[in-house]
């Protein structure tokens, strides 16, 4: 198992309301997904998310059962690119404002949870946010297509294909919901806070990879850089390991190296105190992401089992929704707040 870089070592989660987890576990029967797997995968946000907002702990417990139940759903598909693609499409739909048009599980799940987001959030953290989910969905028949002997290998085109398709960035930027202070586009654009969010994007990627290379390898899966480093080089599997720790150690310690530049840029851009502890919040919400999800990783990944059960692989015609049933059904109560 990986051991924790010094950054990481010193992460603490939130503490997680008792009804948090019941509601959470609640929702996400209501689509199937309440398995031991999604439950244990629910606790994460605390960990990325430790100045959280006792308010939005459901909705950020909802957002994590959903991941995990999606990113499942997916591996179950296996080389299925055409379902993959048609589901997708689906919740890129929701987010246009379009009902679902099949009664499978992970898109009522959306839908409802995309319900909850429109309640809680600002018009313009949704529009930002809706990007990030339209690439999250729009990247997994890539991912699937990665399968392949012939699909070809980059690092450098890796991480940066897997910030959209490993739902990173829309990871990162849901540190806005949880905490509520939400980013203005200038603030957000800033040119050391793009570079803080593609650090914390390498670190989080390569953590689960270091976590998952014995396991894809046992499932022949070789989408993961430790088994692409002993294909492309002839190197050892022990060397392959060592080889992407220390890049997450290098990374992790550039992202950590950057408030000094954040603040270079403050000044030059001239921004007041307010702007610049906006500034200052976002750039902890990207070390917050990536010490976060190692420290839960850490505890976690080697107990996060295969999926316990096959998620509902079903796509069909949406028969006509009845009132009262589980897709109209009210959800969690959530707060709407003003734009900042």
């Amino acid at each position: 198992m990986p051991g924790l870089t010094p950054y990481a070592e010193n992460a603490m989660p939130c503490v997680i309301l008792p009804e948090t987890l019941r509601n959470a576990r609640r929702w996400a029967a209501r689509f199937g997904a309440d398995t031991e797997r999604v439950s244990r995968y629910v606790t994460l946000f605390a960990w990325v998310h430790p100045d959280i907002v006792p308010r939005r702990q459901s909705i950020l417990a909802n957002i994590y059962a959903f991941y995990r139940f999606y990113d499942d759903f997916n591996d179950s598909l296996r080389n299925d690119i055409a379902t993959s693609r048609a589901v997708a499409e689906e919740m890129i739909g929701v987010l246009d404002g379009a009902e679902p048009r099949s009664d499978t599980s992970v898109v009522r799940m959306f839908h409802d949870l995309w319900r909850q987001h429109t309640e809680s959030a600002p018009r313009a953290f949704l529009s930002r946010t809706a990007t990030h989910w339209r690439h999250y969905f729009a990247t997994q028949s890539n991912y699937h297509a990665m399968r392949k002997e012939e699909y070809p290998w980059d690092l450098e085109d890796y991480l940066g294909f897997r910030i959209d398709n490993g739902g990173v960035a829309l990871a990162i930027t849901q540190g806005e919901l949880a905490n509520t202070v939400y980013i203005p586009a200038p603030v957000y654009r800033m040119r050391t806070l793009v570079r803080m969010r593609t650090l914390a994007s390498y670190c989080i990627i390569l953590t689960n990879d270091l976590h998952s290379a014995l396991r894809d390898e046992r499932h022949g899966d070789h989408r993961n850089p430790v088994a692409q480093h002993v294909s492309h080089t002839g190197a050892t599997r022990e060397e392959a390991f060592a080889h992407v720790r220390n890049l997450l150690l290098d990374y992790s310690e550039q992202l950590h190296g950057s408030f000094d530049r954040l603040g270079r840029e403050c000044d030059l851009l001239e921004l007041g105190e307010a702007e610049r502890a906006v500034a200052r919040t976002a750039a902890r919400n990207c070390v917050h992401h990536s010490d976060g999800y190692e420290a839960w990783a850490h505890r976690n990944e080697p107990r996060l089992a295969a999926p316990d059960v096959d998620p509902n692989l079903i796509v069909r015609p949406r028969a006509v929704d009845v009132p009262g049933s589980v897709a109209n059904s009210a959800g969690l109560d959530t707060d709407a707040d003003q734009a900042l």
